[in-house]
């Protein structure tokens, strides 16, 4: 159906829809006029609809669409309406009028014009039914919730009839009880109707027609609306207790049957968060009835009740109240049952002391209903709070391997349990074959919740993914079997099915207490690291004392030094041994370093401080390495925490792609710190025991003293440059100082060529300029790739696993500060967070990289491009197939030597790339890399690109590389024999 044809389907859909409610809304005036005018407002109304659907069918006809359901259905509402206003409402009106010029005889009047009335609405809502039309399992479950709501409704309008008192005459609405009990039976019975359509024009699709099926929906649809038609009896017979008892029972069916026709929720947490959705409500409703309960009404509220004793009135609207709240209690255990039992089981006895607190209120004891409601209450959230529980457990289990594990083996606790339950049903069908559906129906639930777990990313388990893949195979032949009327043949595979299940909870187990392992021996070794760093940090220090002393004219006495010594060997003895099975080759190193500490205390005590020294040195070198062994070993276990963090999210988190990042920010990172070494080199600050000034003030200084000697071009320049720097805008400051640098140049020229003149002050300010100039450049760089590190490790903290984020929120937090302090002109401070920054990077990349590794992955390393190896033999700084020159850093691009464009400009004299964030292309020296193995044209596009984005002096070797790569010559040296 086109969009718009559906809009006129809506549009008579609307028409209808007003006119129900004003055609049900009886008058509660007994008076025959004012029923007569309410008459004629619904006829105007009808009138109006019949015109409006006629036009709507002559637009139709008028655009030659073809006689098709949608104008015929439209057609069948417009005679409708027409009959309903020419016939029936005319009938009704007559009755009216004649009980407007009868008095005498206005009651019968009245009556055969209700029942006239009653028809007309029946007649409408028919038609709003023609119009309603159910597209799909998710639209009738709407209609039969909404159905639900309404018998409770009319359960609490039976209950309050059911408490007023017995007169000769009627005063009860039992007729319009009944007849909304008819509609409403009417309309469930129209919503299964098109249930049934759906599945005769073959529209569900499997999963859909299974839940059908499932349900047995047709069926139970059909006897719930035979069910329906006593209860209207009843209602109108005046037997309001039993109406509402049945009435009860068919709210409950009606909510049973539309969470069965629901699409079930995504995935286990949308479930839980669903469940927990409706164990609020039910909350909600019981604490407001809980307050309404404890409330005192006022007297004059109650004595404006008529017709009944007003504490009976209060009574029942509290116990009316109770029930709604009983309601959303179930529909809250039901929503719980299929995937939080524990949850569920904690709401079974809430509605218990729902139902008690109900019963006092109908008994009118209100004071005795306040205990149950109470506890009701608790339950409740109890039940929240197991929720709230086990949505954390999921969520975190989403990242977290242990959490993951440790919910799999509830999962799979479960699952034995209902396997048992479900066993005990096929036992019970094999001696009572009517039982067998139901033992099928479990089953296939079973299975369906085992198959739901092997799906659920956990991480690598071989045992557990074979057993239960194994368990789901035996449920489904077992289900199968029990489809057949076979329960005996279906023992077997549910025995192996539950063997299976046993097994899948023992691997498991196994895992998760090999993760928590891992994670205490990586607690472990990060202790034990950090105290081999200072344990080498104080021996370096008792080397240095020694090497003082050594070359102390006097000789002083080295004993006290012996002594520092001495108390280092008994720490280093105890991380030995604590490493002995943590770190082997660790454990033996720090053997080795306690052997020369013992030397070393033996030497110093003999007042030998060269010898002693020595031995000291070596001591802290072995503890060094030690160090460096323990954090291989704590890569190697975190890179298996990644590897289990990457399973759990596999779309989300790719470790390869992090680690290709992260080479990429620890590149930047160090030549921002490259870059600020520059800036503070370029300074020349030669007392080290002072503080550096920063930039800013040091331009201050030469802005002052361009004043007092009176140039004032060059001290304004001078001047707006420290006001840039002041605001950390580096550019600005840099035109400023080079204007500066100009004035001061040529003021120091002119005192030149005075007569009996020299240069002078003004020439040594030129100089100091310069050497701020350079390092504002310097400064300048380093900001720029601190950005770009920055920029990097963000992309790697969106793919990389949880084992790591620490480490890059350190990283990232260390380059932010960097930032603001290359903002300050401080570069100092800046190049040692930059520094720290990519010694936490690497630790993290070589974590990664451990995990790759693991799976076959190639690992990367700073200076290399993609399709780099780690532990391929390439060095950072190698690239393109030439070999490494002498003196190479890490980043240098294509493996060429030091940059080649130094001093034909005032800008960076390593080019731009580096500041572009792109990766280099390394391959092994012999030239054999992924360059060599794309297609023609793919290469071509690598040249181009190469042509208008590297400097003009590189694009000759670049050429020339290739031309070697075609005739698949041997990578040539690199100019000048590096």
């Amino acid at each position: 159906m086109t969009a718009g044809r559906r809009c006129r389907v809506a549009a008579a859909l609307a028409l209808v829809v007003t006119m129900v409610p004003l055609a049900v809304s009886r008058s509660k005036d007994l008076d025959p006029v004012k029923q007569r005018d309410e008459q004629k407002k619904i006829k105007a109304r009808i009138d109006e609809a019949a015109r409006r659907a006629s036009s709507t069918l002559d637009v139709m006809m008028f655009q030659r669409l073809p006689d098709g359901t949608e104008q015929k259905m439209l057609r069948d509402v417009a005679e409708g309406l027409r009959g309903l206003s020419e016939t029936e409402i005319r009938t009704v009106l007559a009755h009216l009028e004649k009980a407007v010029s009868l008095p005498a005889a206005a009651t019968e009047e009245q009556k055969a014009a209700y029942a006239k009335h009653v028809q007309v609405v029946k007649q409408l809502k028919v038609m709003l039914g023609q119009l309603d039309v159910v597209k799909n399992l998710d639209e009738a479950a709407e209609r039969l919730e909404r159905a639900a709501e309404k018998q409770i409704k009319l359960v609490g309008e039976a209950h309050t009839n059911s408490i007023l008192p017995t007169r000769r005459v009627i005063v009860d609405d039992r007729e319009e009880l009944a007849t909304e009990q008819g509609d409403l039976r009417t309309e469930v019975g129209a919503v299964f109707k098109q249930v049934s359509g759906l599945v005769a024009d073959k529209v569900l699709t499997p999963e859909q027609l299974a839940r059908v099926e499932k349900a047995e929906a047709l069926p139970r649809g059909a006897k719930l609306a035979a069910d329906m038609a006593p209860t209207a009896d009843k209602l109108r017979g005046g037997n309001f207790i039993d109406a509402g008892e049945r009435q009860r029972r068919h709210a409950k069916e009606l909510k049973d049957l539309a969470a069965a026709l629901r699409a079930p929720p995504g995935s286990r947490i949308d479930a839980l968060k669903a469940a927990r959705a409706e164990v609020e409500k039910a909350i909600d409703a019981q604490t407001k009835v809980n307050k309404d309960t404890a409330e005192k009404v006022a007297a004059p509220e109650v004595r404006n009740r008529n017709g009944a004793d007003p504490k009976t009135v209060r009574a029942n609207e509290l116990a009316n109240q109770q029930a709604k709240a009983e309601f959303a209690a179930r529909d809250a255990r039901k929503a719980a049952e299929p995937v939080a039992p524990e949850a569920a089981a904690m709401i079974k006895p809430a509605e218990t002391q729902q139902w008690k607190a109900e019963d006092k209120l109908r008994d009118k004891d209100v004071a005795g209903a306040v205990e149950p409601q109470e506890k009701a209450l608790e339950g409740l959230k109890n039940a929240k709070d197991e929720l709230d529980r086990q949505i954390a457990a999921a969520e975190l289990a989403k990242t977290d391997p242990l959490a993951a594990t440790k919910q799999a083996i509830e999962r799979v606790e479960q699952l034995i349990k209902e396997q048992k339950q479900t066993n005990a049903k096929t036992e019970e069908a094999a001696d009572n074959p009517a039982r067998t559906p139901e033992a099928a129906s479990a089953q296939k639930d079973v299975a369906k919740k085992t198959d739901d777990l092997a799906k659920t990313p956990l991480p690598p388990n071989a045992d557990a993914k074979q057993a239960l893949n194994k368990a789901l195979d035996a449920q489904k032949q077992a289900a199968g079997k029990l489809d057949k009327q076979q329960p005996d043949a279906a023992k077997p595979d549910q025995k192996d099915a539950l063997a299976a299940l046993e097994k899948a909870k023992d691997a498991l187990e196994q895992q998760a207490k090999a993760i928590e392992e891992r994670r205490a021996e990586i607690a472990k070794l990060e202790e034990l690291k950090a105290k081999l760093e200072d344990l080498a940090k104080n021996e370096k220090d008792v080397a240095r004392a020694a090497d003082k002393a050594a070359a102390d004219p006097k000789k002083p006495e080295t004993g006290d030094i012996a002594k520092k010594q001495e108390a280092l060997t008994p720490p280093t003895k105890d991380v030995g041994k604590e490493l002995q099975d943590l770190a082997p080759d660790a454990a033996k190193k720090v053997d080795e370093a306690g052997t020369k500490q013992e030397g070393a205390k033996t030497d110093l005590a003999m007042n030998m401080p060269m010898a002693g020294g020595e031995k000291a040195k070596d001591a802290a070198a072995k503890l060094d390495d030690a160090a460096k062994d323990v954090q291989m070993k704590i890569d190697e276990k975190k890179g298996q925490e990644a590897t289990d963090q990457a399973a759990l999210q596999p779309n989300k988190v790719d470790a390869q792609q992090a680690a290709e990042q992260l080479a990429k920010a620890i590149e930047q990172a160090r030549d921002a710190a490259d870059k600020a070494k520059m800036a503070e080199t370029a300074l020349d600050q030669p007392a080290k025991d002072k503080a550096t000034p920063d930039i800013a003030q040091l331009q201050k200084e030469i802005a002052k003293k361009a004043t007092d000697q009176k140039l004032p071009d060059a001290a304004k320049s001078a001047e707006q440059a420290a006001q840039a720097l002041d605001k950390g805008d580096l550019p600005k400051a840099i035109e400023n100082q080079q204007k500066a640098l100009k004035d001061l140049k040529a003021a120091a020229d002119m005192k030149a060529q005075a007569p009996m003149g020299d240069k002078g002050s003004a020439d040594t300010l030129a100089k100091d300029q310069k050497q701020l100039l350079d390092a504002t450049k310097a400064l300048q760089q380093s900001q720029q790739a601190n950005a770009a590190a920055q920029a990097a490790l963000q992309q790697a903290q969106a793919n990389a696993p949880m084992a790591v984020q620490d480490q890059l929120g350190k990283a990232g937090e260390q380059l932010g500060k960097a930032g603001e302090q290359l903002g300050k002109g401080m570069p100092g401070e800046a190049g040692m967070n930059q520094q720290d920054a990519a010694k936490g990077l690497q630790q993290a990349l070589d974590a990664l990289n451990q995990a790759a590794m693991a799976q076959g992955m190639p690992g990367a390393q700073p200076g290399m491009g993609q399709t780099a190896m780690a532990g391929t033999g390439m060095q950072p700084g190698m690239g393109m197939g030439m070999q490494p020159g002498t003196g190479t850093q890490p980043g240098m691009g294509m493996g060429m030597g030091p940059p080649m464009n130094a001093g034909t400009s005032e800008g960076d004299m390593n080019g731009t790339e580096k500041l572009k964030n792109a990766a280099s292309s390394g391959t092994a020296a012999t030239g054999d890399g992924a360059f060599i193995k794309m297609r023609s044209k793919d290469r071509d596009k690598v040249q181009q690109t190469g042509d208008t984005q590297f400097p003009a002096e590189f694009r000759e070797l670049i050429k020339q590389y290739n031309i070697n790569i075609k005739n698949a010559k041997p990578a040539a040296p690199a100019p000048g024999g590096k």
